[in-house]
This record gives C-alpha cells, sequence and structure tokens, in this order.
C-alpha cells in the first residue's frame, strides 16, 4: 500500500481496508459469541422456543428473528452460540452496507471509516453479545437505504426491487421500520424535491412488494387478536399521562453510550451548527439534509416519547446508519480524521473491558455489584435448569407449571428433556405474553404439576389444587453478588381455576 494510494479518497484499496476491518471484527466477535460463559437472555431463550415452532407472527415480534434462529441452529445445533451467531454475521452485512453507503454519498476513504466507525460502535458491541431484532432491522434499513438511493439516482428496476424486498423484511424484523417511511417524507420535504420519490410509479411498484412481504404477518395478527400491535403499542405507551423530564435525559444521555461519545459529540455539533445556528448553509446540501433525515427525526422522537412515558436506550438505534455516514463524511472534509481516529480507540478500548468483563474485574479483584453486572440478568439460568433437570427425573411424567415468562423461558430451554410441555398459569384467561396464548391449564383437570416460581409461596394457584408442597429451592449467587432464587411446588390434582 503506497501513500498515494491513501491520497486518492476512492482508491479501491479503501474497500479493501473496510472488508479486512469489518472480518477481522466479525470473526473475533464469532469467536466470543461461540466461547460466551453467559448463559441466553430469557428474551433469547424465548426467541429460540419459537424457533422451534416457525410462524409468521409471534406474540411481540415479528418472525425473522425466530426463521434466523431456527437455520442458525439446524447448522450448528442449539447451544448458546449457535442461538447468537447471526448477531455478528448479519452486524458485519451491515457494516459493510454502511461502506457502500458513505462511498455512494462521499467516497471510498469516507466509506472506510464509516464501515469501521459502524462495526465498533459501542452499541453494535454489546448487539453482537445477544440475538435481538435490532440486528436484523439494521441490516435491512441499510439494504433499503442504500437501495433507495440508487434507485432515485439510476430508476433502475433492479433497485427499486431491491428497495421493496429490504423494507418488507424490515418490517417482518421489526416494527421500527415505521421510521424508515418517515424519512422518506422528511428527505422530500427537506429537500424540497421537485420530484418526490412518491410520484415516482416504480415506488409504489415497491412498496407493493414491500406489502405482499409483510402481508403474512398481518394476517397472523388479525388471526391472533393483533397481539403483536397491541404489545407494540403497550410498551411504548403512548397513553401515559406522565411527564419524566429526567427519562428524556436519561435516554438521551445514553446515545452517548450506544453511538459513543465522540461520535455523538460530532453529530450533536453538526447539527447546532448547521441547523440551529445556520452557519456553513451552503454546505447543508442534498447529502447533509438527507442523511439528516434518516436520523435526526428518530432522536428528536425517541426523546420525546422518553419525556412522556419512557424509552430504551436502544430505540434509536436505526438513526446511527445514516448519522454515521453523515459524521465520518463530514469530519474528512474539514480533515477532522483525528477525531475518527479517537473514536474508535475509544470503542475498541470500551469491547475489550466488555468481552473480558469477568476476566478483567476477577484479575484484578474489582469488587462488581449487582448493578454494574452487564450480565447479571443472565447469570445463574444453566445451573437452573440443570436443577429443573433433576426435578423432572424425580417426578416423571409431572409438567413444570410457571407464572413468569421470563423463568418459563430460560428454563424450557436450560431443562433436559426440554419441557415443550410446559404451561402458563393464568387464571384470568388474559393474553399478556406467549406462553399465555399458546398453552392452556383449564383443560388439564386431575394433573399434578411442578410449580417453579421466583417467589416464596404458592397461594396464587395453591388454592386450585387439592394438595401444596415445597419440594426444592434453588438459589444462585455470582460473583457480583446478584442472586438467582426459585422454588419449587408439587401441586396435586388441578381442580380447575378457582
Amino acid at each position: 500500500m503506497t501513500t498515494d494510494s491513501l491520497t486518492d479518497e476512492n482508491n479501491p484499496v479503501w474497500f479493501s481496508m473496510a472488508l479486512a476491518t469489518v472480518l477481522t471484527v466479525t470473526m473475533f466477535r464469532i469467536l466470543v459469541v461461540a466461547s460466551s460463559p453467559f448463559p441466553l437472555f430469557f428474551d433469547e431463550a424465548q426467541y429460540w422456543i419459537w424457533a422451534q415452532d416457525l410462524a409468521f407472527g409471534y406474540y411481540s415480534k415479528p418472525p425473522v428473528i425466530a426463521w434466523v434462529i431456527a437455520g442458525t441452529t439446524a447448522l450448528c445445533g442449539d447451544g448458546e452460540g449457535c442461538v447468537r451467531v447471526s448477531a455478528p454475521l448479519f452486524h458485519g452485512g451491515t457494516s459493510m452496507l454502511v461502506f457502500l453507503l458513505a462511498r455512494a454519498l462521499y467516497n471510498s476513504r469516507a466509506g472506510f471509516w464509516a464501515a469501521g466507525s459502524f462495526a465498533l460502535l459501542p452499541g453494535i458491541s454489546l448487539s453482537s453479545m445477544i440475538v435481538s431484532t435490532d440486528v436484523y432491522l439494521l441490516f435491512f434499513w441499510a439494504i433499503a437505504l442504500l437501495a433507495l438511493l440508487r434507485a432515485e439516482a439510476t430508476d433502475r428496476w433492479a433497485w427499486w426491487l431491491l428497495f421493496g424486498a429490504a423494507l418488507g423484511f424490515g418490517f417482518l424484523s421489526k416494527y421500527a421500520m415505521v421510521f424508515f417511511l418517515l424519512g422518506i417524507v422528511v428527505d422530500a420535504v427537506w429537500r424540497h424535491s421537485a420530484d418526490p420519490v412518491w410520484k415516482r410509479t416504480k415506488f409504489w411498484s415497491a412498496t407493493t412488494l414491500a406489502l405482499v412481504l409483510y402481508i403474512p404477518n398481518f394476517m397472523w395478527n388479525w388471526s391472533s387478536g393483533f397481539s403483536s400491535y397491541i404489545h407494540t403499542g403497550e410498551n411504548i405507551n403512548i397513553g401515559g399521562d406522565h411527564l419524566n423530564p429526567l427519562k428524556a435525559l436519561e435516554f438521551f444521555s445514553s446515545q452517548f453510550a450506544v453511538f459513543g461519545p465522540v461520535l455523538f459529540t460530532m453529530y450533536l455539533i453538526i447539527v447546532f451548527r448547521r441547523l440551529v445556528l445556520g452557519q456553513d448553509r451552503p454546505l447543508l446540501d442534498d447529502t447533509q439534509r438527507r442523511l439528516f433525515a434518516y436520523s435526526l427525526p428518530i432522536v428528536v422522537l425517541i426523546t420525546i416519547e422518553a419525556f412522556f412515558t419512557r424509552a430504551h436506550a436502544n430505540w434509536a438505534a436505526t438513526a446511527y446508519v445514516a448519522a454515521t455516514v453523515l459524521v465520518a463524511g463530514e469530519a474528512l472534509k474539514i480533515n477532522r480524521v483525528g477525531w475518527l481516529k479517537a473514536s474508535l480507540a475509544v470503542h475498541v478500548f470500551a469491547a475489550i473491558l466488555l468481552y473480558n468483563f469477568d476476566l478483567i474485574a476477577r484479575t484484578l479483584n474489582i469488587p462488581i455489584t449487582p448493578i454494574l453486572d452487564p450480565a447479571r440478568r443472565m447469570r445463574g439460568w444453566d445451573h437452573a435448569g440443570d436443577w429443573a433437570t433433576e426435578l423432572q427425573i424425580e417426578f416423571p411424567g409431572v409438567r413444570l407449571l410457571f407464572d413468569d415468562r421470563k423463568v418459563m423461558s430460560a428454563l424450557i430451554y436450560y431443562a433436559r428433556p426440554n419441557p415443550f410441555d410446559a404451561v402458563m398459569w393464568n387464571p384470568t384467561v388474559k393474553r399478556n405474553n406467549h406462553y399465555e396464548i399458546m398453552t392452556e391449564l383449564s383443560t388439564a383437570v386431575g394433573e399434578n404439576f411442578l410449580y417453579v416460581v421466583r417467589h416464596d409461596s404458592p397461594e396464587r394457584a395453591s388454592m386450585s389444587f387439592t394438595d401444596s408442597r415445597l419440594i426444592a429451592t434453588f438459589r444462585s449467587r455470582s460473583y457480583s453478588g446478584n442472586a438467582l432464587e426459585l422454588s419449587a411446588y408439587l401441586l396435586s390434582d388441578f381442580r380447575g381455576y378457582n
């Protein structure tokens, strides 16, 4: 590699460097996932359970995550690493799509810095260790944005159809894909486009394709009382009537951790100078407006949501596809590559700490409290599974009964053989989680059950049985002091819900 090759902003060497960087990061993350000592988070366990019964929808999420897990576990088994392996793979793909976006809007040099920055975002480093719907949402979001830009520029059918397919699969990944439609509107209005995208026939053909791909999930929701939509609405809590300025500040502050302190600061500086102060107005071209359109409204809306109710730190994740491209491209324009290097250094250091948290804490004898333990809600479930396995051996043929979906998800995964016939206690016949939809206790009159709970007493269920007795307890305490405690009761002769 020569100095001249690095001064040529569109030299193919930038693509090779970006690909090598992303592949290295991805392969390292696959090794981390494969050797991770952390049990599955209860949501991850639930996604794996969904993957055992493929459908077009599930109680709280669209189906892509279950489909992907079914694919990866079919190839390499049901271990934690195989359940999670798609996360680093898809994030690696998204990082290269970010390269293509930056190259199309700026140049290949910007593409390299954007791809490397995105691959090492703190939020992406964390997300690569677990399997979640954000993984696939970001991937299809990046494809949709790249395809739409190329479709508008070339008007080729291939790009329009790719845009439609990505939009459809984005909605099948997570309903937050709706923010992409907002970006289309803001983009056209902000740029004062005389030819907005919705005036093109091919755009409507593409959106029709997206709709066709999405219809199976809509039909599943129709048949299940629109449970996914209702759950999403409840999660957003649109009807909340309490103002939470501290929650808004908490969410906004969390974005320094998700996007990285240097990159988010740079992004805010760009927003402040160009959109608030109006500086560098001649430089606020269509590229910058477009990248703002697919990032800033998301951050603003989620911050407002947090002010009125609450918001999780990852809810604005899709904003950082465009935001990473914007920051990298603008930083190079004003020769601030040193800021990008500093950001990468911070992110690499943060990733090392995250991926070696236990080792570093134990080696340096650093006391860790449960609130500072990033894996506190994962620890102990594998051992609890061994305990549940022994219970099943001691009481053969007696089904497990739960009243907490988190406990139920983790133990269905970790108990052997997997107790897929487990039942959820649901005397109100509500449908507040997957198990309350898919399991039914009222038809099991006369049966005995092993009731596994996190609380100390089974009063909620014991009145519906002839006899109730405590048979076992489980307690696991991690080195950070976080404790997982479970109790098991043998409930005899179910008489129907009392």
